[in-house]
C-alpha cells in the first residue's frame, strides 16, 4: 500500500476508484455529518402527561467511520451491579442471623408448672431457620465478587484502549470519503497511487493505529500503512 503524507494542510485528493473529486469529502465530515439527536414529543394520554425526550441518531454510514469503538464512551455497569449485589448479600445475611437466631446459644428449657418438683429437660419448640437466607446471601456475595472483578478488567481495559485513540483519530481525520463509491483513500505522495478501501479495511486500519484493532469484526486486517513526515 502506498505510504501516508501526514504533512502539511490536507489537499482533496481525487477518488483512486473513480478518479473524481465531487463527491469526495473528508471522513471527520461525513462522520459528524450523520450524527445528531433529535426529539420526540410524546402526547399526553389518559392520566399519562406529556413527555419530550431527546435521542441521538446516528446513519450506518457514521457509525461505520467511527475512530473507535463505542465501548470507550461507555462506562461499564459491572461494577454498581456488584455494589447492589453486595448488599444484598449483607442485608440478607442480616435478616437470617436474626430471624434464625444463627448466634443465638438454644438451651433446654423446663416445665414451669412443675418446677421445682419435675426437672425433666425438654427441647425447645421447633422453629425455622432461615437457612435459605444464608445461601441467598452467599451466592450474591460471590456473583458480587465476580462482577467486581470483571468491571476492574474493564476499567483497566478501557484505560488502554483511550491510550491509544489520539494516534487512531490522526490516522482517521486524514481519510477521505467517496460517496460515489462507498470507499475510503488517504492522500499520498504526489507520484504514489493512492488504494481505494472499504469501509471495514479502513475501520481496521484505523483501530490497528490506536492499539484496539482485535476488536474489528470479521476480515483479516490489513498492514498498518506507514506515515512519513517531510522535513
Amino acid at each position: 500500500m502506498a505510504r501516508i503524507e501526514d504533512t502539511g494542510p490536507p489537499l482533496l485528493q481525487p477518488c483512486p476508484s473513480c478518479g473524481l473529486t465531487d463527491e469526495v469529502a473528508g471522513v471527520p465530515a461525513v462522520y459528524h455529518a450523520g450524527r445528531d439527536s433529535v426529539r420526540i414529543t410524546t402526547p399526553a394520554r389518559f392520566d399519562d402527561p406529556e413527555e419530550t425526550v431527546t435521542r441521538s441518531v446516528t446513519t450506518s454510514l457514521s457509525g461505520a467511520l467511527e475512530p473507535a469503538p463505542g465501548l470507550l464512551s461507555m462506562p461499564s455497569p459491572l461494577g454498581c451491579l456488584a455494589g447492589m449485589l453486595g448488599l444484598v448479600s449483607i442485608g440478607t445475611f442480616i435478616a437470617g442471623a436474626a430471624a434464625g437466631h444463627w448466634f443465638s446459644d438454644r438451651t433446654t428449657a423446663t416445665h414451669p408448672q412443675n418446677y421445682p418438683f419435675d426437672r425433666t429437660p425438654v427441647a425447645d419448640s421447633p422453629r425455622p431457620d432461615f437457612a435459605f437466607l444464608g445461601w441467598i446471601s452467599a451466592l450474591a456475595l460471590v456473583a458480587a465478587i465476580a462482577l467486581f472483578v470483571r468491571a476492574a478488567k474493564h476499567r483497566s481495559a478501557r484505560k488502554r484502549l483511550l491510550a491509544g485513540r489520539a494516534a487512531a483519530e490522526r490516522l482517521w481525520s486524514r481519510g477521505w470519503y467517496c460517496a460515489r463509491c462507498g470507499t475510503v483513500h488517504f492522500r499520498t505522495e504526489s507520484g504514489e497511487e493512492a488504494t481505494a478501501l472499504t469501509l471495514q479495511e479502513f475501520r481496521a486500519l484505523v483501530w490497528e493505529a490506536g492499539g484496539y484493532g482485535h476488536l474489528v469484526e470479521g476480515g483479516p486486517r490489513q498492514p498498518m500503512p506507514r506515515a512519513r513526515r517531510r522535513a
